[in-house]
């Protein structure tokens, strides 16, 4: 039985086991929500009225940012077919790849700021090579809880990522959702290494790849 429009009704099978952490269906669900704010709202205005509803923004949004919350406290691994619903929810959406690399980043952030204070400090001290062996071994950990069981590569010169059968491209063969992967592995990056990197993707499967792969590169500064 399939779900409707706005739903998240999971599919249910003997392979769908539990195995995504809730964090990455929660900050998607808050990253939408974010963007579909208005940027300004005078003072008093009638939303309701004056601008029409988003989905972001609506109650079907709100319960489900509320259920993911509590999931994430219990911390209750999901079931792909669940993310999959959401990630199909959000790509019809045109500024879906925004909000995937954005909610990438948000996942990255989120793991780096539960890192003990002096974890942080004494990896600002370190050199570059170790710093980026740290980096390496926290996208590894990061994207295994992510990935749902799927194989995750990360290599070294140049800093990469490699996935194979992601649910991500289950979800979405367009790749859209692909950018996600994207942001989340160059804000970790980032974070670890100390300067600010992009992370192109470079193979997809969604153009006939046998794998998607991102690879980090540093942002030339202005």
């Amino acid at each position: 039985m399939q779900s409707s429009p706005g739903t998240f009704a999971p599919r249910r099978s003997g392979a769908d086991i539990p195995s995504i952490t809730p964090v990455f269906p929660l900050l998607l669900l808050e990253t939408m929500r974010d963007m579909d704010r208005p940027d300004e709202v005078l003072e008093g205005e009638d939303l309701a009225i004056s601008m029409p509803r988003r989905l972001g923004l609506s109650d079907v949004i709100f319960t489900q940012i509320h259920r993911f919350r509590e999931e994430v406290k219990r911390k209750r691994l999901q079931t792909p077919a669940t993310v999959e619903d959401l990630i199909r929810l959000v790509i019809r959406r045109p500024d879906a790849e925004e909000i995937f690399e954005e909610a990438g980043r948000r996942v990255a952030r989120r793991a780096w700021d539960a890192r003990s204070p002096g974890y942080r400090r004494t990896l600002g001290m370190m050199p570059q090579r170790l710093r980026s062996r740290s980096a390496r071994a926290a996208a590894r950990r990061l994207f295994r809880q992510i990935g749902g069981g799927v194989k995750v590569e990360i290599a070294g010169r140049p800093l990469s990522l490699r996935v194979h059968d992601s649910v991500m491209v289950s979800a979405d063969p367009g790749g859209a959702a692909c950018h996600f992967y994207r942001g989340a592995f160059a804000e970790t990056v980032t974070r670890y290494v100390g300067k600010p990197h992009d992370a192109p993707h470079v193979k997809c499967t969604a153009t006939g790849g046998a794998l998607c792969e991102w690879q980090s590169a540093p942002v030339a500064e202005a």
